[in-house]
């Protein structure tokens, strides 16, 4: 049975702070550790009950997909853990809010709107240059870097090129 994350646990040299997000599916932590400097987040599944299927599935797709990508329009994996004790996945940090916040700031200049959605078009290519389709592509699945470059989150829905697709081989009717 995985563990419960909190505060102050630590797994596999990873120290976890202040959860920063309570998702359907997952949580999102701070994280330190003593090898790594860079602020760093982990991404643990919500499991109610221990046979939650789509939402073990999705993080194995996540777990598989992110790893393998690369460039300034996603998060960079550092660790990875699994399901013996606490499924994780560490990444870097990106600073500030999902694009869900812009909708607070609406309406927007036309000219504002044209430029982050010229960047969200160019983060989507560069992913699909890479062999991966998302599937699951709303505001809060983008950030933006201080360096104005959009970066994509949350895969456990996307396709990879040169992986099997999990949900739909486990899922299938």
């Amino acid at each position: 049975m995985p563990l419960l994350p909190r505060t102050g646990m630590e797994v596999d040299g990873f120290t976890l702070g202040e959860r920063l997000h309570t998702g359907v599916f997952a949580t999102i932590w701070e994280v330190t550790h003593p090898d790594h400097a860079l602020p760093m987040v982990m991404k643990v599944p919500t499991i109610l009950d221990g046979d939650d299927g789509p939402t073990i599935v999705g993080f194995e797709v996540e777990q598989m997909i992110a790893p393998r990508l690369a460039g300034p329009h996603v998060a960079h994996v550092i660790a990875t853990g699994g399901f013996e004790s606490l499924p994780y996945i560490v990444t870097e940090r990106i600073a500030g809010e999902s694009l869900l916040a812009l909708f607070g700031k609406a309406p927007l200049p036309l000219s504002d709107l044209i430029e982050t959605g010229a960047r969200m078009v160019a983060a989507v290519h560069d992913l699909h240059g890479q062999g991966v389709i998302h599937l699951d592509l709303k505001p809060a699945n983008f950030m933006q870097r201080p360096t104005g470059e959009m970066v994509i989150i949350d895969y456990g829905l996307s396709r990879h090129d040169e992986l099997p697709d999990l949900l739909a081989e486990e899922f299938a009717i």
